[in-house]
């Protein structure tokens, strides 16, 4: 524990350090602060009302998701797990690993096994990331067919989406069963791996394959609602982006807010900071600005929707933990 407060200490730095570095840098492209604010606080009562309803309409959606992964599992508590999770997620560095632990807690009292929750995490954590990794080359081309990307630096926009298309397409294949080629390239990681650093053993390719097993027969059977609750959950998240720039009177063509929220679902696999903060922030304010958004409008956008697929998911989950920590059974008559 010694080792990791610093970690975390430093990490916390780093957030700072990165939102001051992005508050200037957006002052330095036009974008106004003062403004930003003022179009958001101007809002009135019922834009963060509709908003609100969208952004739970989109985590119920999503339990589709969670319940395909670990049967027996209610829709009522997946939700629970889903906004517990979050709110200890985005308080802390490397807050994932925590957030699963209470989860583990919660879904064990609940009769569900150790194995069961692991299957559970991998698949439903699998199936978000798959839809993140697919996501940038079918925007890429949408932005091509409308003739709406950035000049400039395209043959890396290009490299960096088929390099995500492909890995989604191996995670993809490991949970139907063919984990083969998956497996080869964890293994060549990791001897990449212990050439630099040689006394590390990092066991991998061995983790990756315990972590996949029995999964293949669950996605099978389940990979309906799997997709099901993942593309309504997009669809909704989507739906949450645009009406939060409809709400402060700026108006972008859809195939740009497609690629504001493919980039701020993939930037939130880079969560050293508390769910991502600062780095989602930056990252998808800069590509609308790439893709010729108005800098204080892409500013008041970002800022309004992340207080709802962020911010608000601090309270409200800190409340359906205190909930299920006041109604949870006694341990003796768990099953």
């Amino acid at each position: 524990m010694a080792v990791k407060a610093p970690r975390r200490i430093a990490l916390l730095v780093g957030a700072v350090g990165l939102v001051a570095w992005s508050a200037v840098h957006l002052h330095a492209v036009g974008a106004s602060w003062s403004q930003a604010w003022r179009m958001i606080a101007n809002l009135g009562w019922r834009w963060p009302l509709l908003l609100g309803v969208v952004w739970l309409l989109g985590l119920v959606v999503h339990t589709s998701v969670l319940t395909a992964s670990l049967p027996g599992l209610s829709h009522r508590r997946a939700l629970t797990l889903n906004l517990s999770g979050s709110a200890v997620s985005n308080v802390l560095p490397l807050g994932g690993v925590a957030g699963t632990a209470l989860n583990l807690g919660m879904v064990r009292g609940w009769g569900h096994t150790g194995l069961e929750f692991a299957r559970f995490v991998v698949v439903s954590k699998a199936w978000d990331l798959i839809a993140k990794l697919f996501m940038p080359l079918v925007t890429l081309g949408i932005l091509l067919v409308a003739d709406l990307t950035p000049g400039g630096h395209m043959l890396l926009w290009l490299l960096c989406s088929v390099i995500c298309f492909v890995s989604g397409v191996l995670v993809t294949a490991a949970l139907l069963g063919r984990a083969g080629p998956l497996l080869r390239l964890v293994a060549w990681c990791e001897r990449v791996w212990t050439r630099i650093r040689p006394k590390a053993q990092p066991g991998w390719t061995a983790a990756t394959t315990d972590l996949l097993d029995g999964t293949d027969s669950l996605v099978r059977r389940r990979w309906r609602e799997l997709s099901w609750g993942m593309t309504g959950y997009w669809v909704l998240q989507g739906a949450l982006l645009w009406l939060s720039f409809v709400a402060i009177h700026v108006y972008l063509p859809w195939p740009i807010i497609l690629a504001g929220l493919v980039a701020e679902r993939l930037l939130t696999l880079a969560a050293i900071t508390p769910g991502g903060a600062g780095v989602v922030e930056a990252g998808t304010i800069a590509i609308l600005i790439a893709l010729g958004a108005d800098p204080t409008g892409a500013l008041a956008g970002v800022l309004l929707y992340r207080a709802f697929v962020f911010a608000a998911e601090i309270p409200v989950g800190a409340m359906a933990t205190a909930l299920w920590l006041l109604f949870r059974r006694p341990p003796a008559q768990c099953a």
